[in-house]
């Protein structure tokens, strides 16, 4: 189960699937809508132009998304193991049919804890609970969380070529955060400055557009329309970085920062924890500690240093499979 982020669980679909299961995906909504009847879109169209009433559709579609998830949560009779990254996206009695059909229960939460607490209230549902940001083990200790980083996806990649006009020395995806605007516009303005090719798009609600700095709106690509988590890979395996803007409320290591090892690429990162990872490198990861000139000294040198392949064991402690297994061992402490 999971959410529909940046189609990121069609690439965890497709790893489980190399990896040799038969998997069933539940996703929270984002499946394919269409009237059941003429009159449902009829009505539709009299109840905004009429009554002022836009809530029709969205009630139909979340109509149509519970009765997707019942009926993949009716394709099998048991579930070997059910893995649920984000919890909090689903409705609670969803979760508890899984439960019931699960020998192995098993949550990662690749978001902080205290973005939003209701997340909580889902712990009681899993067999063992993951979360990305070490911190929060140490915040909630009743809860009795477990530790988990990131992975980055280990099955075989097939992009397509990118033609010459689709490759960039830089290319960056991110949703819009406020916390993230301050190095958004400093990093964008110095790479600018350093690379011939560089891409930055802003994914936000049209709704918040208002709440978007002017020297953001003029100098990056905005859309409303989601990059797929793959569209991104493809475009980050041929470029020269990879960029990692860490929110304010969480440290945890994010897909960028491991994709780096995936793709044997220089990260620059604004997560100042990435120093104490065991697969951080010098050479490999620039840590950006403020939105200042002065926190980019030493950034031409470390472009100039060759990329240091990290250890054999780094490499496969960090990818999906592995990532998998140790919480499918039951000797796992």
């Amino acid at each position: 189960m999971a959410p529909d982020s940046f189609g990121l669980y069609n690439l965890i679909a497709k790893n489980l699937e190399y990896i040799g299961y038969d998997v069933v995906h539940i996703q929270d909504r984002g499946y394919p809508f269409s009237y059941d009847s003429f009159g449902q879109r009829v009505l539709n169209v009299i109840r905004k132009l009429v009554f002022r009433d836009k809530s029709y559709k969205g009630k139909l579609q979340d109509k149509l998304n519970r009765k997707r998830q019942l009926e993949g949560i009716a394709t099998s009779e048991r579930f070997e193991f059910s893995l649920v990254l984000r919890a909090d996206f689903f409705d609670k009695d969803i979760i508890a049919l899984i439960r019931e059909k699960t020998d192995l229960m098993l949550s990662f939460h690749f978001d902080g804890i205290g973005r939003d607490l209701r997340i909580l209230d889902y712990v009681s549902y899993f067999d063992r609970f993951y979360v990305f940001d070490e911190n929060d083990v140490k915040k909630f200790p009743n809860f009795h969380f477990r530790y988990s980083p990131n992975f980055y996806f280990d099955f075989p990649f097939k992009f397509e070529d990118l033609r010459p006009q689709e490759r960039y020395n830089i290319y960056y995806v991110s949703t819009f955060h406020e916390s993230r605007v301050e190095y958004l516009s400093f990093i964008h303005r110095f790479l600018k400055n350093r690379f011939d090719s560089v891409k930055f798009i802003v994914v936000y609600n049209k709704h918040k557009y208002g709440s978007i700095p002017d020297n953001v709106k003029d100098n990056m690509e905005l859309t409303t329309e989601v990059i797929s988590f793959q569209e991104q890979l493809r475009h980050i395996s041929s470029s020269d970085l990879i960029i990692d803007l860490v929110i304010s409320e969480h440290n945890g290591y994010s897909f960028r920062v491991l994709e780096g090892l995936r793709f044997a690429k220089k990260v620059i990162t604004t997560n100042v924890s990435v120093r104490n990872a065991d697969f951080y490198h010098p050479n490999n990861y620039f840590v950006i500690d403020s939105a200042t000139d002065i926190s980019m000294v030493g950034f031409d040198e470390f472009l100039e240093q060759p990329y240091s392949p990290p250890s054999s064991d780094i490499l496969k402690k960090y990818s999906f499979k592995n990532w998998l297994n140790t919480k499918l061992s039951t000797d796992e402490n």
